[in-house]
């Protein structure tokens, strides 16, 4: 229990450290009167660095090793704040924010990994995956949510100091884990081994192959790619549309968190789920909540709609993160390779989708079709999941 409590420490900080550097990263970028191009900079500064790292890790991260790689992404991470308390010059941010993406990466596909064996060891094959997904899920939600809205109310210093005690208690935390992992290890080897229930799980009844999980974990890809720019048109276009139609600046920060929040608590409900991400009609429920929360976004006018529209979105993107992290954390050869491959993929959606939304925008003179856009990609997103999921093809041999 002590080492699940560390552990899931471990991605609400780290993303409340990414949701505060963005933050006042893009809020200092604004005051100095910077252009749009160099906030946008800012953001996608991380994103390279982040994609780039990420790629190279997934060749050699493992779950024998992963704690070596997280511990040295909260070192890095400590080094990074230091560096933006020290050296604040303004454009200096641009190098700070490229190693906070470098210390992100080091963490993110070697934890999703690390979580994967810490929840292993149920009745039920792969609910030890489910486990993993939900609460990790879970974790990184409410810390990216949870990190604006805190240094929003700090000093840009403050902010930093933050995450500098931050970044140090997830470095003692990884070694927390470390030392009551190798205790945990030593007892379970004593133990003797307990048998699965082969008829526990509808996977099992479905007689997977490799290639089906890997069919699987492509499809991941394919949804978790053109979703999240679900994601990324509400953090990136909502601002402006607020701003256009004079709503409180406190509301549509609030909506914006309520995203991520519920995102993360949606993840949570599917704690116990165990077959929903190979059925069609749930692929049918969670693109109507993105399509229809997209279509709020565009045309209505309210607040109260605003949060209905929020409400749909989390939970859209709670079931398309869910369904992006398990089928790549499934896979029984290649979980690092998919994992990673999650990370690169959302990291470059994040960074195109974004530029094309804005493009959308000014080509049109209309907030609204960044979010037509990302409703046309969540529709591409079912069609896949309708063909890929079609009754038969997952099975043995189909």
């Amino acid at each position: 229990m002590l080492i699940r409590i560390s552990a899931y420490f471990v991605p609400f900080a780290i993303n409340f450290l990414n949701g505060g550097f963005f933050f006042i990263s893009a809020q200092r970028f604004s005051g100095a009167g910077c252009p749009g191009i160099i906030v946008g900079g800012s953001v996608a500064s991380w994103g390279i660095a982040y994609c780039i790292m990420t790629s190279l890790i997934g060749r050699f991260v493992s779950s024998a090793n992963a704690l070596r790689w997280i511990l040295a992404g909260g070192v890095c991470l400590v080094l990074t704040s230091l560096g933006f308390i020290i050296f604040d010059g303004l454009y200096m941010q641009f190098l700070w924010l490229i190693a906070a993406g470098i210390g992100a990466a080091l963490f993110c596909t070697p934890f999703q990994l690390f979580a994967k064996s810490i929840e292993s060891g149920s009745r039920k094959v792969s609910s030890g995956t489910v486990r993993a997904t939900a609460f990790y899920t879970l974790t990184w939600s409410a810390g990216f949510a949870t990190g604006p809205l805190a240094f929003a109310r700090l000093s840009a210093r403050s902010g930093f100091l933050v995450t500098l005690a931050l970044a140090a208690m997830v470095t003692l935390s990884v070694i927390l884990i470390a030392i009551k992992s190798r205790s945990a290890d030593s007892n379970r080897e004593k133990m003797p081994a307990k048998k699965s229930d082969p008829e526990a799980l509808p996977i099992q009844k479905m007689r997977f192959t490799t290639q089906t999980y890997t069919r699987l974990a492509i499809l991941g890809w394919i949804v978790g790619g053109l979703g999240s720019a679900t994601v990324c048109q509400i953090r990136t276009m909502w601002p402006k549309l607020g701003s256009e139609l004079n709503l409180p600046m406190e509301h549509v920060a609030y909506i914006t968190a309520l995203v991520s929040y519920i995102q993360g608590f949606t993840a949570l409900a599917l704690y116990r789920s165990n077959e929903w991400m190979f059925r069609r009609f749930p692929a049918l429920l969670m693109s109507v909540c993105g399509v229809t929360a997209l279509l709020i976004f565009t045309f209505a006018h309210t607040l109260a709609c605003f949060y209905l529209a929020a409400l749909l979105c989390g939970i859209y993107a709670g079931c398309l993160y869910f369904y992006l992290v398990y089928h790549s954390l499934a896979h029984p050869e290649r979980s690092s390779f998919f994992v990673a491959g999650n990370e690169v993929i959302v990291g470059v959606v994040s960074i195109l989708s974004t530029l094309t939304g804005g493009l959308l925008v000014d080509l049109f003179n209309f907030t609204g079709a960044a979010f037509i856009f990302a409703a046309l990609l969540v529709t591409v997103s079912f069609a896949a999941q309708l063909t890929m999921l079609a009754p038969g093809r997952l099975q043995e041999g189909k």
